[in-house]
């Protein structure tokens, strides 16, 4: 079990795969902001890809553990220490009974808590994560509070760590179905920013607004929205669709982030700076395979060397 003494910015329970079959009846998808990320931190403390995790925003949480287990960070560089000492992201760290969890802020907006054996709430059409907005799933449908109690499942014990380097560059996307109506090469020339109007739902970003072609409408029939969508409404500024999004948008699609990135935009923070570079379907299908065989380059370390000193993740 797991005691919230501090709740943090924003932390909720969240998992990677959401509730996307419900999208028909109007509700979002929700999920893990950066799906990836909390299918690697689940995979690096010997859980399903799906398991229920903690989604950690702007600022972590104070954690007491009731139970011996394992727990991983992934996503952006949250400061952590377990019992006073700093703990490595992309690495399972063991965890004593009775230990304290602090993580501070980082180098971008989210991050991602997996225990060994997840965490247990019951599931709400499906899915395990909370939708913030409709107040239902996760953990009382809520961000998690002071004074709450998290049950875990059974963790499987031993180390690992992650062999991959982080994804970097700029956001690639491909052609959206109202790219005709801006200039050419429009979001490709930018310069940008996360803006300060980012959350779950979109990240809207600051920028020069986008010439559009003259005589072309500012808004659109109704459509569905894609993840990474990146609508542009009247003002210009493109906002890059995330998977709390509406069902259905309004306003002209020129391109859309490719699954492969979607999550890099999601852990980006206010001010972050953000480029695009326009890929092919064909490299976009490519570049997502390649982040699944990412997914894979996890090592198993067996057990921690000393019961006294491996636990807290201070080695290497």
């Amino acid at each position: 079990m797991i005691e919230v003494l501090e709740p943090g910015a924003l932390t909720s329970v969240q998992d990677a795969a959401g509730r996307p079959g419900w999208r028909h009846l109007g509700v979002p998808a929700g999920g893990a902001a950066d799906a990836w990320s909390a299918r690697l931190a689940n995979r690096l403390v010997g859980n399903d890809d799906d398991a229920a995790l903690l989604e950690l925003t702007l600022q972590g949480p104070a954690l007491r553990f009731d139970v011996r287990t394992q727990i991983a960070m992934t996503g952006a560089r949250f400061d952590a220490r377990l019992d006073g000492r700093p703990i490595s992201p992309f690495r399972s760290v063991s965890v004593r009974t009775g230990s304290i969890l602090r993580i501070g802020s980082g180098d971008g907006s989210r991050a991602y808590l997996a225990v060994g054996g997840g965490v247990e709430v019951e599931p709400v059409l499906g899915s395990r994560s909370t939708d913030l907005r409709s107040r239902f799933g996760g953990h009382d449908g809520r961000p998690l509070a002071g004074g709450d109690r998290l049950m875990l499942g059974q963790a499987i014990l031993g180390d690992r760590r992650w062999l991959g380097v982080p994804a970097d560059g700029p956001i690639r996307i491909v052609p959206g179905p109202h790219a005709d109506r801006f200039a050419p090469d429009a979001l490709l020339g930018g310069r940008w920013r996360i803006g300060v109007a980012a959350d779950r739902t979109g990240a809207r970003l600051d920028g020069d607004p986008l010439e559009r072609v003259p005589g072309a409408e500012v808004e659109v029939a109704s459509m569905g929205l894609p993840l990474g969508a990146i609508q542009v409404p009247p003002d210009g500024i493109p906002i890059v669709m995330l998977v709390d999004r509406p069902v259905t948008g309004g306003y002209p699609v020129p391109a859309c982030v490719i699954r492969a990135d979607i999550g890099r935009v999601a852990l980006r923070g206010t001010g972050d700076p953000l480029t695009f570079t326009a890929v092919s379907p064909a490299e976009a299908r490519d570049a997502l395979l390649r982040t699944e065989e990412e997914l894979a380059a996890v090592e198993d370390l067996g057990p921690s060397p000393d019961d006294e000193l491996g636990w807290a993740g201070a080695l290497d």
